[in-house]
């Protein structure tokens, strides 16, 4: 009993393997340059940089850089055919205002405004609040 489950507990880690060399392979160019623009706003030696894919889109992936309890997001397009991936920081997210918040696109991971809080009418003040009607 016991030779089964080890054959498929080597089995299940030959896979693990198998799928994080094919993905590391993909993203091997990117690394590079997700370093490379990280350390642009991290003051740390190159050697003490870690990276970590946060999260990915149809269009782009998310990148945390980080060292010394600091980080900062990357943001790297996918490459299509001949064309390889472009990385840039990421912005920041853009404080809210009266009119609304930022949010955020789900397929570019960029702050966008909602053009409806943009024409919205301007917020009630607090005279309007207690005035009789």
């Amino acid at each position: 009993m016991a030779s089964k489950t080890g054959k498929k507990a080597s089995g299940l880690a030959v896979s693990l393997v198998a799928l994080s060399v094919v993905f590391g392979c993909s993203t091997a160019g990117e690394s590079g340059a997700v370093l490379r623009v990280g350390s642009r706003n991290l003051r740390c030696p190159a050697a003490d940089l870690e990276t970590a894919l946060n999260r990915e889109s149809a269009k782009v992936r998310e990148y945390y850089v980080g060292c010394e309890f600091m980080y900062t997001r990357v943001l790297c397009d996918k490459g299509t055919g001949q064309q390889a991936s472009a990385c840039h920081p990421a912005k920041p997210q853009p404080p809210c205002f009266g009119g609304g918040c930022f949010t955020e696109d789900p397929v570019t991971f960029e702050w966008t405004l909602d053009e409806s809080l943009a024409s919205a009418e301007p917020a009630p003040t607090a005279e309007s609040l207690f005035a009789t009607p």
